[in-house]
């Protein structure tokens, strides 16, 4: 694995629009990149040890689906019309990312 930097790290938290939607915990990329600017040295442990050690939090991994209606489509009681869309946890996405 390649190794896990400062840079790479900011890159991922600030590299997304802070308007995506947030997952169940509710922490924005918004919320990160003020707690980034606060004290950056505990979120680049937290992510560089889980990302060295091949850990990903559970937590992490938790999404709400989000079921959205397809334009136009003439039968809403079809699942097909329907599009799924998944809201991660924005920290999981981080640690994906680096």
């Amino acid at each position: 694995w390649p190794h896990v930097t400062y840079s790479k790290v900011k890159e991922a938290i600030f590299s997304p629009s802070y308007k995506k939607a947030p997952g169940p915990s509710q922490i924005t990329y918004f919320a990160l990149r003020l707690a980034w600017q606060a004290d950056s040295t505990p979120i680049f442990l937290l992510i560089s040890h889980c990302a060295n050690t091949g850990f990903h939090p559970h937590i992490w991994r938790k999404s709400i689906a989000v079921a959205l209606h397809k334009p136009g489509k003439p039968d809403y009681s079809d699942p097909r019309a329907y599009h799924l869309i998944q809201l991660e946890e924005c920290l999981g996405k981080v640690l994906e990312a680096v």
